[in-house]
Order: C-alpha cells, then structure tokens, then sequence
C-alpha cells in the first residue's frame, strides 16, 4: 500500500493564502479512471474523490495502491472561476518517492523487492508487501541483505569481507577494515585473498596441477592417482584402489623413450583387477621397447581399466 507523499504541508496562491476549495483527484497512473484512496494504510477508511483539502488547504492521509496520477484544482478569486487546474502530476505518491538505494525509514510501507539501505550502510531486499517498521538491520524474516560486485577502486575504503573484482576478472575479499589504496592484484595477502573459502585455496590449487604435473617414479612402490608417472626404472610399481577416487576418475603412467629399455612392472593393489580388452589381470609388464603412455580408468570400486 502506497501513501501519497506531500511536497508542501499546506497549498498556498500566489499571495500565500491558502488555495480556495483546493482539491486532489486522484487517478490510475497514465489514465482518467479515478481510484479510491484510503484514510488509513488497512483500507478500512475509504476517502472521498476527489478529496476537498479544507480552509487551511492541507492534505490529509491517502493511501492507495500502486502509483498514481493526482491532479490539483482550486477556485480562482481574481476571474471567479472554479476548479482550475493548478497542477497534474503522474506518477507521484508510494514507496518509490523515496527511490530505491534510499535510506530505510520507518514510516514508508514497503512491497516486495524494494530496496533499501540500511543504518549500517548495507543493502536491503524486501520479502513481502506491506513490510512497514520493520528494521532491515534487524529483521532477516522481512529483509534479505544484498550485495553487489564492484569493481576495484583504489579511492574506496574497503571493509572485512567487502568483494571487489579487478580488471583482470578476478574477485577478492577484503581482509581488514579501512582497506584504501591496496591494489589486490598486488597484494601480499595482508589486506585481500581470492574471494573463495581460504580452507579451499590449497585445494584449487591442487586440482589445477593434478593432470599436469609429472611424477618421476623411481625404485619402486606406489603410484600416485590423478597425476602423470614417469617411470624410469625397471622396479614394480603399485595402483592406488580403484575405490581410493571416484567413478571415472584416472591415472596417468608413461614409460618415456628416454627409458624405453627398462622393463617396470605395474601391480594392482588389494584384489583389484585390471580390465583390457582380452579380460582382467593383476598387472601390467612394459617389455615392448617401446615408448609407452597408459590411461587406466577407475569404475570407482575394485577396477582400472586400460
């Protein structure tokens, strides 16, 4: 429900007297149909329309729904003639007189969507019509918080958590109050991190290398999943479990043409198998001479297969 917001408290002539039978009429927005207005914000107390300012040419409350077109009238003393036109003005009245961004104020009844700043300077999205007296700062059951990204500026002092992206794409964090001037791109990691969980960050950084990071294997033992091993020796070497990763998930093993005379040998682990196109097996011998780069592929459960 939208109330009509008064530009002036009292309409006055050109001599400041108050305008003489003074009225507001009021319409749907864009159009000559007239609507009804309300003397209180439930609807309960409908007003006249138009509605007759009094002697001292004041507006009384007029609550409506949606935007309006109002248009004022009043007698003119000097020709003697009646409702003349004084003003038409459309859309006036309801919440967005304020505007969106504006800061919350408690007497302004709300709908959906609206926006609103609140006392702690963050941003407010109304969850329902009607939403009046509700503190954004304090009422998540009627306000979501919102954020926006901005892109980095060095004149803006930052705050803890505050996102900025740079011109190269990037999204950062801020990590301390009162953060101006700190161009994140260059940052040491004092005053921002990647806008990502820290905890994460190693993580990232790990799943960017695993298929591109060769593992010289030498002497034998395990070999690693979701890499790429080298072997350069002629020692046996074990699979991890194929249930170790998940479901179609691989490991990389390579025998370079550097070391193409050795002959290593590639075990399962437990009682895994390993499938290929004759059958299953329990390892895999490079006695080809060959230079020699293998895919096995893991069902997530006890099998590789070439």
């Amino acid at each position: 429900m939208a109330r009509f917001t008064n530009p002036v408290p009292q309409y006055l002539d050109g001599a400041g007297n108050p305008l003489v039978n003074a009225k507001l009429t009021f319409f749907a927005s864009g159009t000559t149909t007239e609507i009804i207005t309300y003397a209180d914000e439930l609807e309960t107390i409908p007003n006249a329309n138009p509605i007759l300012l009094g002697s001292d040419a004041r507006v009384p409350s007029a609550w409506y729904s949606g935007s309006a077109r109002v248009v004022l009238t009043a007698d003119d003393l000097t020709t003697g003639q009646c409702g003349v036109q004084i003003w038409d003005r459309d859309p006036v009245g309801g919440e967005n007189d304020a505007g969106d961004f504006a800061l919350w104020v408690t007497t302004i009844d709300y709908d959906l969507n609206d926006i609103v700043e609140g006392s702690d300077n963050k941003f407010y999205k109304s969850l329902a019509n009607g939403n009046q007296g509700n503190d954004p700062t304090v009422s998540p059951s009627a306000w979501e918080q919102i954020n926006f990204l901005g892109v980095y500026n060095s004149n803006k002092s930052y705050s803890i958590g505050d996102v900025a992206q740079t011109t190269d794409g990037n999204t950062w964090a801020s990590q301390i109050n009162s953060n101006i001037g700190n161009d994140p791109s260059i940052d040491s990691g004092s005053n921002w991190l990647p806008a990502v969980s820290g905890v994460a960050v190693p993580e990232v950084a790990t799943l960017e290398t695993r298929t591109t990071t060769v593992i010289p294997q030498t002497g034998g033992g395990a070999l690693t999943a979701l890499r790429v091993n080298e072997l350069q020796d002629t020692d046996t070497y074990t699979l991890p479990l194929a249930n170790s990763v998940l479901v179609n998930q691989f490991i990389d093993i390579e025998l370079p043409d550097e070391f193409k005379t050795f002959e290593p040998i590639v075990s399962r682990s437990g009682s895994d198998t390993i499938s290929y196109s004759g059958g299953t097996d329990t390892s895999i011998t490079f006695d080809g001479g060959f230079s020699v780069p293998l895919r096995l592929t893991s069902d997530g459960v006890s099998d590789w297969r070439i």
